[in-house]
């Protein structure tokens, strides 16, 4: 799961050097140039946050610098954005951290049962594939909702994708009042619903080799989703299913590159239009035969690709027919590939299923950013108005909502392909 390779990533994170800290002046400097470039800059900026009230944020929170480190400063300016509700409007502190934060090794993410451990390491693996009811002392729901100041939430389902990821931050869970120290407690529970306390906290991997050792959930016997073997997008014909199956992990392609001028950049990428003819081609000839296209985990890129797909579907009346399309999403689902399915729901008779994305349908695209001279934080914004459903709907409707069960994940099995196959 993303989660996963989210924790495994931040390791290297823990003990790094000691950061030159900010004047009050130089992050007043940074806050300004904030105020005055974000706006100018995103599209439209304001729908859900009045310009009044970020700027009267902003300047309290310059007014109360004292006393506080840039870590804790960077946390305030991003809850502070994060009322714009817009997923890519935000603050990269990855750098930030590596220089002065901690990291609690814990890796959660959320299942059809609640919230799991599904990764961790040898120290804390007592709470590896257990269910969390309770951290720090409170209900799993009240310290999700409380870290949720601190991102943008375009749809619940936000709470339930990144609050989890902010839980390994202990600067954050402070700011959030779900902490008042390093330490991330976890009340837990087994499958038999045994209990358990679990004590975690960040580790000094310089002195503690072997706790640092990943402990995490391996798919028995997987399924095409979690082969663990992942491209940009793969093709599997399953003959005795009758699908087409196109895993779609990026929108990227040779053919968008080389339309950018982009002939270097190219040569990296696969070329999207075989599959494409590859697709067509099976579902022209086999009539039996349905198409899976799955977007879970994708998180962004182009959508041209994928649209243009979907408008030649669209396109052939022999397969745009009801219960031969599906496409699948899940809340890891962001950006383009948001787009991508949106363009199906709207243009084909696809049967969209699994888990809503944490983003609107119609949203800010196409994201950048600018550099906040001081800090060097950058601060990422979209840059073209998305409007491909009909209203402002929160969230994608989907035709067969299916979130996915921990054990049946545990197990290796995905209840998405499951339920195409069994269409």
């Amino acid at each position: 799961m993303r989660h996963i390779a989210l924790l495994l990533s931040l390791f290297w994170l823990f003990n790094t050097p000691a950061f030159t800290q900010l004047s009050a002046e130089q992050w007043r400097a940074d806050i300004a140039l904030l105020q005055r470039e974000l706006p100018k800059r995103h599209p439209n900026l304001y729908q859900y946050y009045p310009q009044p009230a970020f700027e009267a944020d902003l300047a309290k929170l310059a007014e109360n610098l004292e006393g506080k480190n840039d870590l804790q400063v960077a946390l305030e300016i991003q809850a502070v954005v994060a009322r714009f509700q817009d997923a890519h409007t935000r603050l990269e502190l990855s750098s930030l951290i590596q220089q002065q934060g901690k990291v609690i090794p814990v890796g959660l993410g959320w299942y059809a049962e609640g919230l799991f451990v599904s990764g961790t390491v040898q120290r804390f693996a007592p709470a590896l594939g257990k269910k969390v009811l309770e951290i720090n002392g409170l209900e799993t729901s009240v310290a999700l909702e409380r870290m949720a100041h601190l991102f943008a939430r375009e749809n619940e389902e936000s709470v339930r994708r990144d609050a989890p990821t902010w839980l390994r931050f202990p600067e954050a869970m402070r700011l959030a009042g779900v902490a008042q120290n390093d330490t991330l407690a976890l009340l837990v529970a087994d499958e038999k619903g045994q209990r358990y306390f679990v004590k975690t906290y960040p580790i000094d991997f310089k002195t503690d080799k072997t706790g640092l050792q990943p402990a995490q959930f391996v798919p028995k016997n997987p399924d095409l989703r979690w082969n663990p073997v992942k491209q940009i997008y793969s093709l599997e014909w399953l003959e005795a299913d009758r699908i087409v199956y196109l895993q779609y992990n990026a929108c990227f392609s040779q053919e968008m590159a080389l339309a950018a001028g982009d002939s270097t950049g190219a040569m990296q990428l696969p070329p999207f239009q075989i599959f494409v003819d590859s697709v067509l081609a099976i579902l022209d000839r086999r009539p039996d035969s349905r198409f899976f296209l799955d977007l879970r985990f994708n998180n962004g890129g182009l959508p041209y690709d994928g649209i243009a797909l979907a408008d030649r579907l669209a396109a052939m009346p022999f397969v745009n027919l009801p219960n031969r399309i599906f496409v699948a999403t899940n809340r890891y689902t962001s950006g383009a590939a948001v787009e991508i399915a949106a363009a199906f729901q709207a243009r084909t008779n696809a049967t969209l299923l699994g888990e809503a994305p944490a983003q609107r349908p119609n949203h800010i695209g196409d994201p950048t950013f600018l550099i906040l001279p001081n800090s060097r934080i950058q601060v990422f914004y979209g840059t073209r108005q998305v409007q491909i459903l009909p209203g402002n709907p929160d969230a994608l409707r989907l035709s067969v909502p299916l979130e996915l069960p921990f054990g049946v994940f545990r197990d290796g099995r995905d209840p998405l392909l499951d339920y195409v196959r069994r269409s």
